[in-house]
């Protein structure tokens, strides 16, 4: 900042009536910075919401407060879940945190209910051409859905014997055995999970969404 001696005018930051201009940057932003910056990390406190967050990690960001910025993307890893996915793209984006973007497009990817009219304009023509692709494809690839009447007590993961009932069920089974004993090998390999891995219909999903290009972290 310009001297008062060489202007002749008051600097900006000395009084009410020459406050220091900070563009592009709203009060909450701001409040939401300095209430982190003041506030001591303990693991699983304070408890701000995703909003508040994402608002501090923008100036994080901004400005370049290396150490906080990774402790604040700490604190929201697990509120990335919770959070819009459209949110959570758009911070993403904007604080350049890889690792959230492509979980948010698989969220989207899985959800149940279509796009809307905003949601498409919002994503871009190519972005939500992407995503409809892979939706798309799991609809296609849907898993065998096991009847509750076989003898696997009604779960998605069957045995041999379940498997053979199940020929037994459908019409016309014996010239089609062998496409339905693959369609059944297929649910079981989709149905496992390990403890802890985040699924398999999930990894599937993730790996759809790196080939797409339009998807890609920029």
């Amino acid at each position: 900042m310009i001297e008062d001696a060489d202007t002749g005018k008051e600097s900006e930051g000395k009084s009410d009536d020459h406050p220091i201009v900070l563009g592009g940057i709203s009060v909450f932003e701001m409040a939401c910075f300095l209430d982190v910056l003041d506030t001591p990390f303990v693991f699983g406190d304070p408890e701000f919401s995703f909003e508040q967050w994402a608002a501090a990690l923008h100036l994080a960001t901004m400005w370049s407060f290396d150490d906080l910025r990774k402790r604040i993307i700490c604190q929201m890893d697990d509120l990335t879940a919770y959070a819009s996915p459209f949110d959570v793209i758009t911070i993403s984006q904007k604080c350049r945190v890889e690792k959230w973007l492509h979980p948010a497009y698989a969220a989207l990817c899985r959800r149940q209910d279509s796009f809307t009219d905003d949601e498409v304009e919002w994503l871009g023509i190519k972005r939500a051409a992407a995503l409809w692709r892979i939706r798309e494809s799991l609809e296609f690839d849907k898993p065998l859905e096991i009847p509750p009447s076989s003898p696997c007590c009604g779960g998605r993961v069957v045995c041999g014997s379940c498997s053979n009932a199940l020929l037994q069920q459908q019409p016309g089974a014996k010239g089609g055995k062998s496409r339905l004993k693959a369609r059944v090998a297929k649910t079981l390999a989709r149905s496992v999970t390990l403890p802890g891995s985040p699924g398999p219909v999930l990894n599937h999903v993730l790996e759809l969404i790196k080939m797409e290009e339009a998807l890609k972290f920029a």
